[in-house]
């Protein structure tokens, strides 16, 4: 298929200057009306490949809401914005002293793309001195959300940072946290209204059930004023996250290399890179399965549910090259699996899962952001065709169905929210990046 690929750059850019904020960019016109701390990283990525300067911005707006002990969170409000839950008066944040002054903000954080997007605007910028003061600028910043994780977030001490919300995970509904999410005893019944379900069918989002788990646990942080270490002594939801700690790894190497262009030492990163990968290898590994599990700290077991976040370890650099072949041959090419024969790779959760839904949200359709990372994973450990050949079906799948949140693996159809910033601003670095070698159909 010509996939004409000037135009779609141009419909890319489109959406994002239809989404633009001013300093932030929302995710969408009306779904999320608000900053996403890794929706803006993914953002900022895209936006440097055509404007540094706005990509630069968009992290600096992000970095506004970080919290005093160095949280960067996962929602920096809007206060334009009205008709989202739970939107500031739920999260009452303002109850903690760590909050930042002035911005409302969500009360956990996200997977931790930062500081791989703020390096993206230093490779892709035009102008590398503009981009050395950007960096100079961040940097101290970066570290600190680093050194939260390190230091709140890592209860064994081992580099496995814990997840405590399905959200903070990015993947709200995926597998391994309705998983361990059955094992939550609910004390009430939490009294809410979704707004969501005025945009987006019910099918394809997560389930009231889901969402009665999501607000209790807000409201449990929120009950101890969201303080990190006293909530953690009795979370009940408490995940060491695949892909949260893969994408930590490649978080780490890319502070590193910042700490190196800004003449700073990288040796913090470099050291909480080390300690993250062993523990992801010793403690995540499956060596029955071949494959990598997230982990439920509070029930002691590997969450043996089969999803997407195996894979971004890839993206990490975690595995040793057997392991990485055995990831890629055995599993991410199957196509009852992760690479069906006629639809769409990768499907988030795997198609013979007992939690597989074509059309609900993390429970199976495909992703681009996703897609992007376990891209680069492949070109990683040089798998070029097989990235090649992904590549090519996730520009297809733009081309075709438009810058959806999410699509059918088995068919194509977009899902979700239209015009979604992501999506439209990783298009943008998957035109301006071609890996090269012959595509795998």
């Amino acid at each position: 298929m010509d996939l004409s690929p000037p135009d779609l750059i141009e419909r890319a850019r489109a959406v994002l200057r239809g989404n633009d904020l001013g300093t932030s960019t929302k995710p969408s016109p009306t779904l999320y009306p608000h900053q996403w701390n890794w929706d803006s990283c993914f953002i900022a990525i895209g936006l440097s490949h055509v404007d540094t300067g706005r990509a630069a911005e968009e992290i600096r707006s992000l970095l506004r809401g970080q919290w005093r002990n160095g949280m960067v969170p996962q929602i920096v409000f809007n206060p334009n914005a009205t008709g989202y839950f739970p939107g500031p008066e739920v999260w009452q944040c303002e109850r903690s002293p760590d909050a930042p002054a002035g911005v409302r903000t969500s009360g956990i954080t996200d997977p931790p793309v930062l500081a791989i997007a703020a390096l993206a605007v230093w490779e892709n910028a035009p102008d590398k001195s503009a981009a050395r003061a950007f960096l100079r600028e961040v940097f101290p910043r970066i570290l600190h959300f680093h050194r939260f994780l390190y230091e709140q977030r890592n209860p064994d001490g081992d580099g496995l940072i814990v997840v405590v919300h399905p959200w903070e995970s990015g993947l709200d509904n995926s597998p391994p946290y309705l998983d361990a999410g059955k094992r939550v005893h609910l004390t009430y019944q939490p009294q809410y209204e979704r707004l969501d379900l005025l945009h987006v069918p019910a099918q394809n989002r997560p389930s009231n059930k889901d969402y009665d788990l999501f607000v209790w646990l807000l409201e449990q942080m929120r009950a101890v004023n969201w303080n990190q270490r006293l909530y953690l002594e009795r979370a009940t939801l408490q995940i060491q996250d695949v892909l949260f700690n893969a994408i930590l790894s490649r978080a780490n190497a890319a502070l590193a290399a910042i700490a190196g262009i800004v003449d700073e030492s990288p040796e913090p990163a470099e050291a909480w890179r080390r300690e993250t990968v062993r523990a992801i290898n010793d403690k995540l590994w499956d060596e029955t399965a071949g494959t990598y599990y997230s982990y439920d700290r509070v029930a002691g077991r590997l969450l043996r549910d089969d999803t997407i976040g195996s894979f971004h370890t890839l993206f990490g650099n975690v595995p040793g090259p057997d392991r990485a072949t055995r990831l890629v041959q055995s599993h991410l090419l199957d196509e009852n699996r992760y690479w069906p024969r006629t639809g769409i790779p990768v499907p988030t959760t795997a198609l013979d899962s007992p939690w597989f839904n074509a059309e609900n949200y993390w429970l199976g359709p495909v992703w681009v952001n996703t897609n992007w990372m376990v891209l680069k994973g492949l070109l990683e450990y040089g798998f070029v065709d097989i990235a090649a050949s992904l590549r090519a079906h996730t520009l297809q799948l733009v081309n075709r169905s438009g810058f959806r949140e999410y699509f059918n693996p088995l068919t194509g159809e977009g899902y979700g929210t239209g015009a979604f910033s992501w999506t439209a601003a990783l298009t943008i670095d998957l035109l301006s990046e071609t890996p090269s070698g012959s595509d795998r159909s």
